[in-house]
Protein backbone atom coordinates (compact mmCIF):
# COMPACT_ATOMS: atom_id res chain seq x y z
CA UNK A 1 0.00 0.00 0.00
CA UNK A 2 1.25 3.56 -0.90
CA UNK A 3 0.86 6.57 1.86
CA UNK A 4 0.54 9.66 0.38
CA UNK A 5 1.01 12.59 2.54
CA UNK A 6 -0.49 15.64 0.34
CA UNK A 7 0.24 19.14 1.14
CA UNK A 8 -0.89 22.85 0.28
CA UNK A 9 1.68 25.25 0.21
CA UNK A 10 1.70 28.12 3.10
CA UNK A 11 -0.01 31.07 2.64
CA UNK A 12 0.95 34.17 0.18
CA UNK A 13 -0.47 37.69 -0.07
CA UNK A 14 -2.93 36.67 -2.62
CA UNK A 15 -4.18 34.21 -0.22
CA UNK A 16 -4.76 36.25 2.40
CA UNK A 17 -6.18 39.00 0.33
CA UNK A 18 -8.74 36.66 -1.42
CA UNK A 19 -7.44 36.97 -4.64
CA UNK A 20 -7.55 34.34 -7.34
CA UNK A 21 -3.84 32.70 -7.66
CA UNK A 22 -3.82 29.86 -10.32
CA UNK A 23 -1.09 29.63 -12.15
CA UNK A 24 0.09 32.94 -11.22
CA UNK A 25 3.61 32.27 -9.24
CA UNK A 26 3.64 34.19 -6.20
CA UNK A 27 6.01 33.68 -3.29
CA UNK A 28 5.03 32.88 0.07
CA UNK A 29 4.57 35.27 2.36
CA UNK A 30 6.00 35.67 6.01
CA UNK A 31 3.44 34.25 7.67
CA UNK A 32 3.23 31.17 5.11
CA UNK A 33 6.64 30.69 5.81
CA UNK A 34 6.23 30.11 9.61
CA UNK A 35 3.09 27.58 8.47
CA UNK A 36 5.83 25.82 6.19
CA UNK A 37 8.68 25.90 9.34
CA UNK A 38 5.84 24.57 11.83
CA UNK A 39 4.86 21.70 9.42
CA UNK A 40 8.15 21.04 9.11
CA UNK A 41 9.28 20.59 12.63
CA UNK A 42 6.00 18.40 12.97
CA UNK A 43 7.19 16.16 10.17
CA UNK A 44 10.70 15.96 10.88
CA UNK A 45 10.59 12.68 12.08
CA UNK A 46 8.20 11.20 10.20
CA UNK A 47 10.28 9.11 6.82
CA UNK A 48 9.38 9.90 3.42
CA UNK A 49 10.77 7.65 0.56
CA UNK A 50 9.68 10.83 -1.94
CA UNK A 51 8.89 13.96 -2.05
CA UNK A 52 6.99 15.52 -4.78
CA UNK A 53 6.41 19.20 -5.44
CA UNK A 54 4.23 21.68 -8.05
CA UNK A 55 7.05 23.80 -9.40
CA UNK A 56 5.55 26.95 -8.81
CA UNK A 57 7.27 29.23 -6.38
CA UNK A 58 5.13 29.13 -3.75
CA UNK A 59 4.83 25.31 -3.64
CA UNK A 60 9.12 24.78 -3.90
CA UNK A 61 9.42 27.72 -1.31
CA UNK A 62 6.96 25.29 0.69
CA UNK A 63 8.89 21.62 0.32
CA UNK A 64 12.65 23.10 1.02
CA UNK A 65 11.29 24.47 4.46
CA UNK A 66 8.74 21.68 5.55
CA UNK A 67 11.97 18.88 4.21
CA UNK A 68 15.37 20.68 4.13
CA UNK A 69 17.82 18.86 2.40
CA UNK A 70 15.97 16.84 0.67
CA UNK A 71 15.51 16.60 -3.54
CA UNK A 72 12.15 17.49 -4.64
CA UNK A 73 10.55 16.05 -7.46
CA UNK A 74 9.53 19.04 -9.62
CA UNK A 75 5.99 18.27 -11.67
CA UNK A 76 3.69 20.89 -13.27
CA UNK A 77 0.57 18.35 -13.48
CA UNK A 78 0.72 19.37 -10.04
CA UNK A 79 0.23 23.05 -10.17
CA UNK A 80 -2.69 24.88 -9.44
CA UNK A 81 -5.83 25.26 -11.45
CA UNK A 82 -5.20 27.82 -14.22
CA UNK A 83 -7.55 30.51 -13.55
CA UNK A 84 -7.33 32.67 -16.51
CA UNK A 85 -9.09 36.33 -16.53
CA UNK A 86 -9.79 35.66 -12.60
CA UNK A 87 -6.54 35.35 -11.48
CA UNK A 88 -5.30 38.11 -9.18
CA UNK A 89 -8.67 39.43 -9.07
CA UNK A 90 -11.11 39.20 -5.75
CA UNK A 91 -14.70 38.70 -6.61
CA UNK A 92 -15.17 42.66 -6.02
CA UNK A 93 -13.13 43.09 -8.51
CA UNK A 94 -14.62 40.82 -11.34
CA UNK A 95 -17.10 41.42 -13.89
CA UNK A 96 -20.48 40.32 -13.78
CA UNK A 97 -19.64 37.26 -16.53
CA UNK A 98 -16.41 36.20 -14.59
CA UNK A 99 -18.31 35.88 -11.18
CA UNK A 100 -20.94 33.30 -12.87
CA UNK A 101 -18.45 31.79 -14.14
CA UNK A 102 -16.51 31.45 -10.34
CA UNK A 103 -20.17 30.62 -9.18
CA UNK A 104 -20.79 27.83 -11.44
CA UNK A 105 -16.79 26.45 -10.82
CA UNK A 106 -17.51 26.88 -7.13
CA UNK A 107 -20.62 24.99 -7.61
CA UNK A 108 -18.53 21.80 -8.77
CA UNK A 109 -19.50 22.11 -12.57
CA UNK A 110 -16.52 20.12 -13.96
CA UNK A 111 -16.74 21.57 -17.76
CA UNK A 112 -16.79 25.28 -16.84
CA UNK A 113 -13.59 27.34 -18.20
CA UNK A 114 -12.51 30.48 -17.73
CA UNK A 115 -11.10 32.46 -20.85
CA UNK A 116 -7.25 31.56 -20.72
CA UNK A 117 -8.11 28.92 -17.78
CA UNK A 118 -8.64 25.07 -17.27
CA UNK A 119 -11.92 23.12 -16.03
CA UNK A 120 -11.91 21.01 -12.96
CA UNK A 121 -12.33 18.58 -15.99
CA UNK A 122 -8.39 19.12 -17.43
CA UNK A 123 -7.37 19.35 -14.09
CA UNK A 124 -8.75 16.09 -13.18
CA UNK A 125 -6.95 14.61 -16.92
CA UNK A 126 -3.17 15.55 -15.12
CA UNK A 127 -3.89 14.66 -12.12
CA UNK A 128 -5.43 11.20 -12.74
CA UNK A 129 -1.84 11.46 -14.92
CA UNK A 130 0.41 11.91 -12.36
CA UNK A 131 -1.48 9.89 -9.99
CA UNK A 132 -0.82 6.80 -12.21
CA UNK A 133 2.56 6.89 -11.42
CA UNK A 134 3.05 7.15 -8.35
CA UNK A 135 4.77 3.79 -6.95
CA UNK A 136 2.82 1.21 -5.47
CA UNK A 137 4.05 0.88 -2.20
CA UNK A 138 6.06 3.49 0.68
CA UNK A 139 5.08 7.16 2.03
CA UNK A 140 5.46 9.97 -0.44
CA UNK A 141 4.82 13.22 0.10
CA UNK A 142 3.11 16.09 -2.42
CA UNK A 143 2.86 19.66 -1.78
CA UNK A 144 0.70 21.06 -4.16
CA UNK A 145 -1.95 23.48 -4.26
CA UNK A 146 -5.72 23.46 -2.96
CA UNK A 147 -7.55 22.41 -6.25
CA UNK A 148 -5.14 19.63 -6.86
CA UNK A 149 -5.63 18.10 -3.24
CA UNK A 150 -9.24 18.56 -3.41
CA UNK A 151 -9.19 16.83 -7.51
CA UNK A 152 -7.15 13.83 -5.58
CA UNK A 153 -9.84 13.72 -2.91
CA UNK A 154 -12.44 13.60 -5.10
CA UNK A 155 -11.06 10.77 -7.05
CA UNK A 156 -10.55 8.57 -3.71
CA UNK A 157 -14.30 9.35 -3.00
CA UNK A 158 -15.38 8.34 -6.02
CA UNK A 159 -16.99 11.89 -7.36
CA UNK A 160 -15.25 11.89 -10.13
CA UNK A 161 -18.80 11.92 -12.39
CA UNK A 162 -20.15 14.25 -10.43
CA UNK A 163 -18.21 17.16 -8.88
CA UNK A 164 -20.67 18.90 -7.16
CA UNK A 165 -22.00 15.90 -4.94
CA UNK A 166 -20.88 15.61 -1.30
CA UNK A 167 -19.36 18.50 1.01
CA UNK A 168 -17.19 21.03 0.48
CA UNK A 169 -13.90 20.17 1.97
CA UNK A 170 -11.84 23.20 3.70
CA UNK A 171 -7.82 22.85 2.67
CA UNK A 172 -6.28 25.39 4.76
CA UNK A 173 -2.67 26.60 4.01
CA UNK A 174 0.47 24.18 4.98
CA UNK A 175 -2.44 21.63 6.11
CA UNK A 176 -1.89 17.89 5.12
CA UNK A 177 -4.22 15.17 4.01
CA UNK A 178 -3.54 11.74 3.75
CA UNK A 179 -4.73 8.67 1.61
CA UNK A 180 -3.72 4.69 2.18
CA UNK A 181 -3.69 3.92 -1.93
CA UNK A 182 -4.07 0.13 -2.82
CA UNK A 183 -6.61 -2.38 -3.69
CA UNK A 184 -8.84 -0.25 -1.38
CA UNK A 185 -8.48 3.42 -0.66
CA UNK A 186 -8.10 4.65 3.03
CA UNK A 187 -9.07 8.16 3.74
CA UNK A 188 -6.63 8.80 7.24
CA UNK A 189 -6.97 12.35 7.53
CA UNK A 190 -7.96 15.46 5.82
CA UNK A 191 -6.98 19.40 6.43
CA UNK A 192 -4.99 18.50 9.56
CA UNK A 193 -3.48 21.53 10.29
CA UNK A 194 -3.31 20.76 14.24
CA UNK A 195 0.23 22.20 13.46
CA UNK A 196 -0.85 25.73 13.33
CA UNK A 197 -2.52 26.13 16.19
CA UNK A 198 0.60 27.64 18.15
CA UNK A 199 1.11 30.30 15.25
CA UNK A 200 -3.15 31.29 15.23
CA UNK A 201 -2.87 32.05 19.12
CA UNK A 202 0.24 34.00 18.27
CA UNK A 203 -2.05 36.35 15.85
CA UNK A 204 -4.38 37.16 18.13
Amino acid sequence: MLELWLIRHGETDWNREGRVQGRSDNALNDRGRAQARALGARLAVTAFDRVYASDLSRAVETARLVFPGRAHELDARLREVAGGVLEGKTAAEMSEGELRVRELRGAGRMDVRPEGGESYQDVLVRVRDWLGELPGQGRVACVTHGGVIHTVLKVAFGQVEDWAGGPTIAIANASVSVLRLGARTVVERVNDHAHLEALALAAR
